[in-house]
């Protein structure tokens, strides 16, 4: 970690009675509930919050000094302009004190999955970090750049935006020496603009990726990403799952306890479900064994112990009935893949849907198609949640907007053997459908 002093000069701050500035903090907090006796704590400020407010909380649980943005009668701070920028500037500083490999990943859907994959197999040989949860933003990026300890050999971090010119800071930050794009799709389009406006904010990262001399590894299920790779002169490597690539699975056969498939003559069952994740798994296949020499013959284990984070496509088996939880988001690309791996599932088929956000100007179109995909695979579509009427009304579908009384509908029509389905955006949290009728989400 950064002295005190360090933390200052990077930040350009100015210090009011730090008393020794040659200490280091034990790490970074941005949430005083959860900090720890000797770290920092930056005081953030969003519309619905202010750290401010929580300075003297934060110093009671023993933080060693806080960065604030007010000029404030108290001991032990550094006021800058801006302590948003200030916790990505302390985090781009420390990145400068180690020299080891640094491996940014971005798209539309599947970056939890690559980093928890690639992870698990780069930590065969490799003392390895990666960022907790999602923690890819400005603030969970830089607070994960500074959990990196000095003993960690490679770093998997993610980097998720919804607004341009965020990757750029995130890899002006993270400075990575290599960049894996999962795939490019309809995602935050309220921020972001049209879908090639989403795809030249992703491709920031190539473009860091190749001013830093460093290697992209690209879907080639996305030919517009080989494309401008070559055009671009970027250092690529290719995986993909449709598409002729490097790392291409054959023989795959897709099921409701997982996915067999061949890679490079290794047989693999990956216990994850569905297409998108096949191809989240060769993503990460791909830089484990052509970037870091890790065998695949000993990445089979791994792919085979492999389980979903909390609500992203978890299949649980409940009261004889197929229930698939996938309620951590939604948005167009991820909504086609969740209604291919239904169709693997058992008749009676049953969707419950909530909205898909920030789409912007092509939300109506996108709910259309979405809705109309939904009624060719399930046999009831039910519609429920916050902003459900972004739906177009359909005769056979119910809308339901309140998730109680959705539940309760459901719960009338399940039958044994039933396989359903639960998605929607993170603000719709059509997981309480799960806690009303099963008691636990």
């Amino acid at each position: 970690m950064l002295s005190l002093d360090e933390i200052v000069r990077a930040s350009c701050g100015v210090p009011k009675d730090i008393n020794d500035p040659g200490l280091c903090p034990s790490g970074v907090s941005t949430d005083s509930r959860t900090i720890e006796q000797g770290e920092l704590f930056v005081a953030l400020a969003g519309p619905n919050f202010d750290g401010h407010n929580f300075l003297g909380q934060a110093f009671e649980k023993g933080a060693i000094a806080a960065v604030v943005s007010k000029d404030l009668p108290l001991a032990r701070t550094i006021r800058v302009a801006d302590t948003l920028m200030a916790l990505g500037d302390i985090a781009a500083a420390y990145r400068q004190k180690f020299d080891i490999p640094v491996i940014l990943i971005s798209g539309t859907n599947g970056k939890t999955t690559v980093k928890n994959i690639l992870r698990d197999l780069l930590s065969l040989r490799y003392k390895t970090y990666a960022n907790p949860g999602s923690f890819n933003n400005l603030v969970g990026l830089p607070v994960s750049v500074l959990a990196i300890a000095r003993n960690h050999e490679i770093a998997v971090l993610e980097a998720g935006i919804s607004e341009k010119g965020e990757m750029e800071r995130l890899c002006e930050i993270s400075r990575p020496t290599h960049g894996l794009l999962t795939n490019i799709g309809p995602g935050h389009l309220e921020g972001l603009g049209t879908l090639q406006e989403v795809f030249e904010a992703k491709w920031k990262l190539a473009q860091a990726i190749g001013s830093l001399k460093g290697t992209l590894y690209v879907n080639a299920d996305y030919p517009e990403l080989l494309k401008r790779a070559r055009e671009e002169k970027i250092r690529y490597r290719s995986f993909g799952v449709q598409a002729e690539a490097e790392f291409t699975p054959t023989d795959v056969h897709y099921g409701m306890d997982g996915t067999e498939f061949e890679l490079k003559g290794e047989e693999f069952h990956l216990l994850l479900l569905g297409a998108g994740n096949l191809c989240n798994a060769v993503a990460a296949l791909a830089v484990a064994s052509l970037e870091f020499d890790i065998p695949l013959s000993e990445a089979t284990q791994v792919l085979a112990e492999a389980k979903p984070e909390r609500w992203r496509l978890e299949h649980r088996n409940v009261g004889g009935l197929h229930l698939l939880i996938d309620s951590y988001n939604a948005n167009p690309v991820s909504m086609r893949e969740a209604f291919g791996l239904l169709t693997v599932f058992p008749s009676p088929r049953i969707a419950v849907l909530g909205a898909m956000l920030e789409l912007g100007d092509e939300s109506e179109r996108y709910h259309h198609e979405i809705l109309e995909l939904a009624r060719e695979t399930a046999d009831l579509v039910i519609i429920t949640g916050p902003h459900c009427e972004l739906y177009p009304r359909h005769e056979g579908v119910l809308f339901i907007p309140d998730k109680q009384k959705a539940a309760e509908e459901l719960h009338k029509r399940l039958v044994p053997g039933a396989s359903v389905l639960i998605k929607g955006s993170r603000y719709c949290a059509l997981e309480d459908i799960v806690s009303e009728l099963w008691g636990s989400a």
